[in-house]
């Protein structure tokens, strides 16, 4: 009876040990879980909000000389790889704030997405129509007219004449 006895009792002993070990496990994938759901709520809410706000923009000011079935052909099939791409960034971007931000720290950057002066901060910069938008449009596009020429003229063979700058976009009014 005996060995009955101490084989029931090492049995016990060893789930016993088996459940210790396996808890901090599973509070780790809770805290996994918590941390990729928190960062999930904050990509959404930061920048695939924007990152809709001007596609959506660039989408309309796209098909907006198409006629109206090919605007809504484009619109369907780009509207399409959006939501793809989307998903993918969603979920991407989640998984890698949750490995690098612990759940207080997402908490907190919550907390500063959703205080009312930072959303209104955030609000203007992201509305194409605002004087932040155009002063900011007007310089990057500067710079990336100036890097087109660089990269053209970097790219000339010699003796070829050089590549005229082109004229810099006015500012909408």
């Amino acid at each position: 009876m005996k060995t009955g006895g101490m084989t029931l009792n090492r049995l016990i002993a060893t789930l016993c040990l088996g459940v210790a070990l396996t808890a901090p496990l599973a509070a780790r994938a809770d805290d996994q879980s918590d941390r990729v759901a928190e960062a999930t709520k904050l990509v959404n809410k930061t920048l695939i909000k924007n990152l809709q706000t001007g596609f959506s923009v660039a989408l309309e000011k796209t098909t907006a000389a198409m006629p109206e079935a090919r605007a809504d052909s484009v619109r369907k099939e780009l509207n399409a790889e959006f939501e793809k791409q989307r998903a993918l960034m969603v979920e991407g971007l989640s998984k890698e704030y949750a490995q690098k931000f612990s759940l207080a720290e997402l908490k907190h950057l919550d907390e500063i997405y959703s205080d009312p002066v930072y959303e209104k901060f955030q609000t203007m910069n992201a509305d194409p129509n605002s004087s932040v938008t155009a002063i900011s449009q007007n310089s990057v596009t500067k710079l990336l007219n100036m890097l087109a020429v660089a990269s053209a003229t970097d790219n000339q063979p010699p003796g070829a004449p050089p590549v005229p700058m082109p004229a810099p976009t006015p500012a909408p009014k």
